[in-house]
């Protein structure tokens, strides 16, 4: 029989050949679905973690415009009551205008689309005193609010039930678009508000549409507002989700792909289907296109009861990451294919095979050449030599081959020392086998060390005592350079060191794997990081966990921008609308201010008038009736009532020349004592009348300085006369006279009265046209000019005046003047 065919080495190999190849076809399958689960579970969770961190970010917009739209329609519906039945004609005529062909617009003198509000409001709807209230309520409202409104949306609009529409969109004027025919209850921001399609008056968000004016995909969202049971206003932004689509197309996993699904199932985005979703206007329904895997991944999607959420396709291919963008409440869903969680399990499973087989081939080659060369040949001139010892040869070389080995060894027993000497030389050709296999391992380890060493995460083994073990993978990770051997607490920050110890140990205690976020500063940086801690088995027993740190700085960074961001829109938003609010109650108290006046003025100006009409028709009916001196009394009081209007109408003039800084001021140097005087004397008959006392203090007082005597004679008599007129019968009024020399040389006049007083909350309004105190109001009436002429007189000297209360009742009225280089004094009391 030859060799080859009963060789004991040809059949040692073969068998330990199969044996160890089963062995290692067997790790490598167990191998394949460790690594697959133990991939599955990193990648379901690290997916999970990536949908919900797109929806949130994707959401913020849509979210925006809600607040939005239902901002400017609560506002709306403020402004519009605040009106009530008024009808602003004239604000309406001023702002708009109908065009040629029939449509009302903004006037073309004051159109400007890109600050203000523009309308257009069809040729046959009626022009009611309502419709005028609320076209002028809105374009106000979006010229206002149009700026910021808009500042991440496209435009923002207001639709009313009427054919019409009030736009504010920076980059076109939407008004000059519109037809004679054009039908706003064509598009779904107008049909969808009324109340038969939408009974609850909710807002809501439209399907997907591609504008032609704006050749941009968009979404919109409507807040509808009803007031007294009628619909009369829909807000609402255009959002343009072009970005967003590329978003979705662009930015996604290696190997996957993003889609967006409504709540019905159409599709918004999907990277391959772009083209047909365009096609079919934004919403591609799925059951059109014939793609099973494409329907049974639309399947799992839409029973998905919540998300964030980790589930796989209807037909098992992939698994979806599914989150929602609220606001429109979309699917955005990540597809990751199962094909490459079985390829990265297959790949590295292969590796190990791949491995084993070499192992297995170099061991056999190195296990045939010893059995061949140490078992085989020499057992066969073992056996050759045995039967020439027998002859008595003992030095023979052992060269003939027997057939069957074990067969003549047993035959040849007297040859045992020999074989004995041969088996000592296998033993050391082993070992010198053995530290081959050694340098192999060791070249293994330092392959694996070298793969780590290339991942961008750093490894850390730590035992229960927070001893490092182990430092591998990115280097420029490390807090230390060396933290091999050291301990956790010497190493890193000591708030940081007790939470990690306290993470490893609740790991090891549970054995479930710990996620935890913290800082550290890595050469003088700050940077975040991901630590997963899991539970690891090493010899004698000894606790331990690896710890992967990963850099994950730029998320934790876009985040708090984000948030930062909204922080200050929501306080801008906050500021502008107080802002808002104080405008609109300064106009309100101007408004109410200016009503007052225009009341008391027409009864101040009434009262002499009928008196000049009546003694002129007495002294025409009775001029030769009654005697001369009654018919001068009639001449008289028709001369005295001329004076009181006249007085009027210079207050009215001198109001006007002040506020237009073109009151001509005549200043000389002279005594103002003398102008006191003969202010006092002008007054005397009304002093008389109430049987009053004015007194100047000090009596002495004699100053000369740079002044108009005929302006500061003007302040001083309206100060007298309201003292005069507020002051009860038999009381006192003081004028005190005093020089300051701090802050700056100046003369302090103070008129002082025992009268009714002045509240103390109208003691600066009492200086602002038109504005008397609530309680000499009802006292006396007039006009209100008084106060603030004196006021604009006084500054016009460089001066100012002030009110107050007087200790013990009454007000005291406050002015001062500057002294000239020139001032002149003469036992002049000095304060």
């Amino acid at each position: 029989m030859p060799f080859a065919q009963t060789s004991l080495a040809t059949r040692t190999l073969s068998r330990m050949g199969i044996r160890i190849a089963i062995v290692i076809v067997v790790a490598t399958v167990l191998t394949y679905w460790h690594l697959y689960d133990a991939l599955q579970g990193s990648l379901l969770n690290g997916l999970r973690d990536y949908v919900d961190a797109r929806g949130r970010g994707e959401s913020e917009q849509f979210l925006l415009a809600e607040t939005q739209t239902r901002m400017l329609t609560d506002e709306f519906m403020k402004r519009l009551i605040l009106l009530d039945d008024s009808d602003p004609k004239a604000e309406f005529d001023a702002i708009f205008s109908r065009y040629p062909d029939g449509l009302w617009r903004v006037r073309p003198d004051i159109n400007d689309f890109h600050t203000k509000a523009t309308i257009f409001v069809r040729h046959d709807v009626e022009i009611t005193p309502d419709l005028r209230r609320r076209l002028v309520t809105a374009y106000h409202l979006l010229s206002e609010w149009g700026m910021l409104t808009t500042n991440r949306f496209l435009d923002s609009f207001m639709n009313m039930p009427e054919q019409l529409s009030v736009n504010f969109a920076p980059f076109v004027d939407w008004s000059m678009e519109a037809k004679r025919d054009t039908d706003i209850y064509t598009y779904e921001t107008v049909w969808r508000s009324t109340k038969k399609k939408n009974p609850e008056r909710k807002p809501f968000w439209t399907s997907v549409y591609f504008d032609e004016g704006a050749k941009k995909w968009m979404v919109s969202h409507v807040t509808p507002g009803d007031l007294r049971g009628r619909w009369v206003i829909s807000s609402g932004h255009d959002i343009v989700i072009d970005d967003l689509v590329k978003r979705t197309a662009n930015q996604q996993l290696a190997g996957t792909y993003n889609i967006i699904l409504r709540q019905d199932g159409q599709l918004i985005a999907h990277p391959r289907l772009t083209a047909q979703i365009q096609k079919a206007g934004g919403n591609l329904s799925v059951d059109k296109l014939n793609e099973p895997a494409l329907s049974a991944i639309v399947s799992s999607v839409l029973k998905t009861a919540q998300v964030p959420a980790i589930t796989e396709s209807a037909d098992g291919s992939a698994f979806l990451g599914i989150s929602q963008i609220r606001g429109p409440n979309w699917y955005f869903v990540t597809v990751y294919p199962k094909s490459l969680l079985r390829k990265l399990a297959f790949d590295n499973a292969s590796f190990v095979l791949g491995l084993g087989a070499l192992s297995l081939l170099i061991e056999l080659i190195l296990l045939n050449l010893v059995l061949r060369r140490h078992v085989a040949q020499p057992l066969q001139s073992l056996i050759s030599a045995t039967e020439r010892i027998r002859s008595g040869d003992w030095n023979v070389r052992i060269e003939t081959p027997n057939p069957d080995e074990v067969g003549r060894l047993g035959h040849s027993f007297s040859a045992m020392a020999q074989s004995l000497g041969e088996r000592d030389r296998q033993l050391l050709r082993s070992a010198q086998d053995l530290a081959e296999q050694v340098q192999i391992a060791k070249a293994n380890e330092a392959r694996l060390h070298a793969i780590s060493q290339a991942m961008p995460d750093a490894f850390f083994v730590v035992d229960r005592h927070g001893q490092i073990l182990e430092a591998t993978g990115n280097p420029t990770l490390f807090y230390h350079p060396t933290p091999r051997g050291k301990y956790v607490r010497d190493i890193l920050p000591a708030d940081l060191a007790g939470e990690v110890m306290r993470i490893v140990e609740r790991c090891l205690d549970t054995g479930q794997t710990q996620i935890y976020e913290y800082p550290l500063n890595i050469n003088e940086q700050p940077r975040w990081f991901e630590g997963r801690i899991a539970r690891l088995s090493l010899p004698n027993e000894r606790d331990a966990v690896v710890w992967l740190a990963r850099d994950v700085t730029e998320r934790k960074v876009a985040e708090i921008e984000l948030r930062q961001a909204r922080d200050n829109l929501e306080q801008r938003v906050a500021a502008q609308t107080a802002d808002l609010t104080a405008a609109r109650d300064r106009a309100d108290a101007a408004n109410q201010a200016k009503t007052q006046f225009l009341s008391n003025m027409s009864h101040e100006l009434r009262t002499p008038m009928h008196a000049i009409l009546s003694f002129a028709r007495l002294g025409l009916e009775k001029s030769g009736q009654v005697p001369p001196d009654k018919l001068q009394r009639y001449f008289t009081n028709i001369s005295d009532s001329g004076e009181r209007m006249l007085a009027l109408v210079n207050d009215l003039l001198d109001i006007a020349r002040l506020e237009s800084g073109k009151m001509a001021y005549t200043v000389a140097l002279q005594p103002i004592r003398p102008v006191i005087d003969q202010t006092i004397a002008e007054l005397d008959e009304l002093v008389g009348s109430k049987a009053l006392q004015v007194r100047v203090e000090p009596a002495d007082f004699d100053l000369s300085f740079p002044f108009d005597s005929l302006r500061i004679g003007q302040v001083l008599r309206n100060l007298l006369s309201n003292a005069i007129k507020f002051s009860g019968e038999h009381s006192s009024i003081e004028i005190e006279l005093t020089v300051h020399a701090t802050p700056s040389p100046r003369l302090v006049v103070k008129v002082m009265d025992r009268g009714i007083g002045i509240p103390a909350g109208e003691l600066e309004s009492i200086f602002d046209k038109f504005v008397q105190s609530s309680l000499t109001a009802r006292e006396v009436g007039g006009t209100g000019l008084g106060l603030p002429i004196c006021r604009e007189i006084v500054r016009g000297h460089g001066g100012e005046i002030h009110a107050e209360h007087r200790v013990g009742g009454g007000t005291t009225i406050t002015f001062w003047l500057p002294l000239g280089d020139d001032t002149q004094a003469v036992g002049a009391a000095a304060g």
